[in-house]
């Protein structure tokens, strides 16, 4: 009875983790959806994010909720793989936390869910040794494994109720049975006025701005309908992939912020300058999505360009 209901509780921690990590922002039902705006962002530098939290003027309870929430969430998974790989390297259990929180990042790249964080997997990997530690010292204090059994399915108890009730406090949108939709918020949208994205000639990640002219990485699930020039020193698959696009002081450039606010997806548009363009990329470590609108008489050449970020 104890093993079923340990085997249970780990089961809806599970479904609550896969929903916080992977749909906190995008609920499961919007990935067979089309929806406006595309959540694709990636950070591969160490401590980046962590630090913005602690150098930047920001709401101090959101850095509070994103750094801890992240550590939290892996403390059970730690727990879990130490009792169930108890005969189990302690090398073996940090691979396996390890490569699990690289994959809910890789899962979130893949279908556009949000920012791919470097950040995330070390303070979700942090969780997950924390979980392992207290999994320790239980084993040390209680040598029956039947009493084991029971004070780890005593503290899946403790923690799930209290979990739900500051998730419930927090965010109660990202609890599993929550009800809750997600509201598309624009504000000074009027800046498309006239532009579909669905009608974009490219869209993908904005790799460098130089010279007048942005690199633009095609991942291959966009729909493209730029053809690259071919030259001597791009290989078939470099061809494929990366577009570079010329733009000048007439190119209509859009810059929009993406935030989430507990259901509310809010995306914030304001208007940049050909010369302001090759600062975006300094100031962030974030790489930007980039939907690009080519002149009519230069496919090359690009007419509109639209950035996005994820604040």
């Amino acid at each position: 009875m104890l093993q079923f209901i340990f085997n249970l509780l780990f089961g809806a921690y599970a479904l609550l983790a896969i929903n916080i990590i992977l749909f906190k922002t995008i609920p499961l039902t919007a990935i067979f959806t089309a929806r406006p705006v595309s959540l694709r962002s990636i950070n591969l530098i160490p401590f980046h994010t962590i630090g913005v939290f602690f150098t930047e003027p920001m709401d101090i309870q959101r850095a509070l909720t994103n750094i801890c929430g992240n550590i939290v969430i892996f403390v059970p998974l730690g727990i879990f793989i130490s009792y169930i790989g108890m005969k189990r390297s302690l090398g073996f259990k940090a691979c396996i936390l390890l490569m699990t929180a690289l994959l809910f990042e890789i899962l979130q790249y893949i279908f556009a869910l949000g920012s791919s964080d470097v950040d995330d997997i070390l303070l979700n990997f942090s969780g997950g040794l924390i979980g392992i530690a207290i999994y320790s010292v239980l084993s040390k204090i209680i040598k029956s494994r039947d009493y084991l059994l029971m004070a780890i399915v005593g503290f899946f108890l403790l923690a799930g109720i209290s979990g739900a009730l500051v998730i419930w406090k927090v965010d109660g949108s990202l609890l599993p049975f929550a009800t809750t939709e997600t509201v598309y918020v624009d504000q000074n949208k009027q800046l498309m006025a006239g532009l579909d994205e669905r009608a974009a000639d490219l869209f993908g990640e904005l790799v460098s701005v130089k010279a007048g002219a942005i690199t633009v990485y095609r991942n291959p699930k966009y729909n493209v309908t730029l053809e690259t020039p071919q030259t001597s020193d791009q290989t078939s698959e470099t061809k494929a992939e990366y577009s570079r696009i010329s733009y000048d002081a007439s190119t209509k450039i859009i810059i929009r912020h993406i935030s989430s606010v507990k259901d509310q997806l809010i995306s914030r548009y304001e208007e940049g300058t050909a010369t302001g363009l090759g600062s975006i990329l300094d100031s962030t470590n974030i790489v930007p999505t980039v939907k690009v609108w080519l002149s009519s008489g230069n496919k090359q050449a690009a007419q509109t360009l639209l950035i996005s970020f994820m604040d």
